[in-house]
């Protein structure tokens, strides 16, 4: 009987293999891999071709029920007929046989029809055991490689330490003295002795050259310092002028007297209250009722007259002594630096150097030289409050912070100020010094350390807990330390130890998210911790539950009319509640009105 294939529209035949047209077994596993086929759910039978010992390609026979694949590549598809003969997708065989007659004909193994050599029994399965040889291992030494270091990818966090010495240094001294002129438009050593004339040239030279003029400016001292009456006093220091040395210029009567002055002055008061003391004594001991009242008052009159004209005389003397001694060395050159001393000038100039201070440091503001404009305030000016402000306007946060700390005595703003300008070490510190436990733990937080974060944020969480202000510490727990279970503890315990009893509690039903967790909770807590004493808080707390959530109307309805129901015979006024939960009922507020009314009568 003869076989023939004729092309068809259609399969007739159910899929029950793939050809692999290959003559390698090496491509075979290629492709049943590509496939996605598992081996132990494929046969697969070698398909000799038309010469002797050579292979035409592979029949790969699978359950088409349990495994599924479109993936085929560039192999092809074959019907399987009764389970016996393997022809290509889209051909039909002629004659049509019975099933009997196919059972009959063929054998059992598989059979395939070859487009050469015709019909062809695939009798052996490929081992790949057989086929594929294991690679042979080689000993390696394996060397191990030496820590690299890590390269991070991103910055997560950047810290900043600062000098508070470097710092200062840098901003007291912010010029060099090598372009000093060597001869300048007023003469300094009348200047320090308080002429007006020079003072007038220095006030010139400011204005036509303020850089030049801060190099040599005159530091003013306003602590302690009088206004008029020749009362203002300038001191000259040696960080911002080059004028200074140790040297002092007084003049007077609230100037620096001189070593001898110094010694002889105490003995002239205490010879002048001894000498008051003699005519008060002896004007007690006089007896005005004697006969010899004339003798006594003339030598009393003698005794006060001379004693009022010796007070004259010492204080005339130490006038002409006070305005006329000045203690005077000639000052160092340009180019040396040191102490300072002090010189009179009258209230107009004093006022006019101190403003033309204020406008050069506004000007350096105005040009965003904040570092100049807070030298001048600092060392001309004198006030470092105003320097430490304008540091902080200039964002140079560091600075500032040294300034408050050096200064002002201000720790508070020094660490607010380290803290802006990221320097978290000093801040740390400062804050640790002020207990401010929770700014700390802030700060570990930025520095990404959790562990230090966490035991300052226990600290704050103490302190709270020994002033009952639980409602604060459960705040702590859940937006600093993301603890929620401790949050919950210590709200809790707010609830049942009646402190800020309704916000502990309605923030404790608020951290439940699940409305079938909180609708159990909300009962347990009913039976095991609600009393005649917070039963009316909790009332509230289920009024503001039923308004919240729709799924909690029923359960938080029936313990609102319990405890009403319970305390309804001692307090009338509480049926008043029940019409928050009945607001659709009209009729329920006249009910809750007739019954007040009732209980009044």
């Amino acid at each position: 009987m003869e076989l023939k294939l004729s092309i068809n529209s259609k399969n007739t035949f159910p899929k029950g293999g793939v050809f692999i047209k290959s003559r390698l077994p090496k491509v075979w596993l290629q492709e049943i891999q590509n496939m996605g086929l598992a081996f132990h759910l494929v046969k697969t039978f070698p398909v000799p071709a038309v010469k002797a010992n050579e292979l035409f390609g592979c029949m790969l026979v699978f359950d088409q029920s349990l495994i599924k694949t479109d993936r085929i590549g560039k192999n092809y598809f074959c019907q399987l007929i009764e389970n016996k003969l393997f022809i290509p997708e889209n051909t039909i065989v002629t004659p049509q046989l019975t099933k009997t007659e196919w059972h009959n004909l063929f054998s059992e193994h598989y059979h395939f029809m070859h487009p050469d050599i015709g019909l062809v029994e695939l009798k052996e399965e490929v081992s790949w055991i057989d086929l594929i040889e294991v690679p042979v291992l080689k000993e390696i030494d394996i060397l191990e490689p030496s820590k690299i270091v890590h390269i991070p990818q991103y910055i997560s966090s950047l810290r900043y330490e600062a000098n508070t010495e470097d710092i200062l240094e840098a901003l007291e001294k912010p010029f060099s003295q090598e372009d000093l002129p060597d001869e300048l438009p007023f003469d300094m050593e009348e200047l320090m002795k308080g002429n007006q004339k020079e003072m007038d040239k220095f006030l010139a030279f400011l204005d036509k050259n303020p850089e030049m003029a801060l190099q040599l400016a005159i530091p003013l001292d306003t602590l302690g310092t009088a206004r008029g009456g020749f009362d203002g006093k300038f001191s000259f220091e040696g960080n911002g002028s080059g004028f200074s040395g140790g040297r002092s210029f007084s003049g007077g009567s609230r100037n620096k007297m001189d070593e001898s002055e110094f010694d002889g002055k105490p003995f002239l008061i205490v010879f002048k209250i001894i000498f008051v003391l003699i005519i008060l004594f002896n004007l007690k001991s006089c007896n005005f009722s004697n006969t010899n009242l004339g003798t006594n008052s003339s030598l009393a009159l003698i005794v006060i007259v001379f004693a009022i004209g010796l007070i004259i005389a010492l204080a005339l003397l130490n006038s002409s002594s006070s305005s006329s001694s000045y203690s005077y060395s000639p000052p160092r050159q340009p180019s040396q630096s040191g102490g300072g001393g002090s010189a009179l000038i009258d209230s107009e100039r004093f006022s006019t150097i101190q403003s033309r201070y204020e406008k050069m440091a506004e000007e350096f503001k105005e040009k965003k030289d904040y570092a100049k404009a807070a030298h001048v305030y600092m060392k001309l000016l004198k006030n470092h409050y105003k320097a430490a402000d304008v540091l902080e306007e200039g964002e140079l946060y560091s600075e500032a912070a040294a300034v408050h700390l050096k200064y002002c005595n201000n720790k508070n703003k020094a660490a607010e100020c380290y803290e802006k300008g990221h320097v978290y070490k000093q801040a740390i510190e400062l804050y640790r010094e002020l207990n401010q436990n929770e700014k700390v733990g802030d700060l570990y937080t930025i520095l990404k350390d959790k562990p230090e974060a966490d035991k300052f944020y226990g600290k704050v969480i103490d302190d709270y807990k020994v002033n009952n202000q639980y409602l604060k510490a459960s705040f702590i727990y859940k937006n600093k330390i993301k603890n929620i279970n401790g949050a919950q503890e210590v709200l809790i315990t707010g609830w049942r130890n009646n402190k800020d009893a309704f916000n502990c509690l309605n923030n404790y039903f608020a951290n439940i998210e699940s409305t079938e967790k909180l609708s159990g909770v909300i009962t347990s807590i009913y039976e095991s911790d609600v009393s005649a004493e917070n039963s009316d808080l909790f009332l509230q707390a289920m009024k503001h539950e039923f308004k919240k959530h729709e799924d909690l109307e029923e359960i938080t309805k029936n313990i609102a009319y319990e405890i009403v129901a319970d305390k309804i015979m001692i307090k009338p006024d509480i049926a008043s509640e029940l019409v928050a939960f009945n607001e659709k009922n009209k009729s329920m507020l006249k009910d809750v009105m007739k019954y007040k009314l009732k209980g009044r009568k």
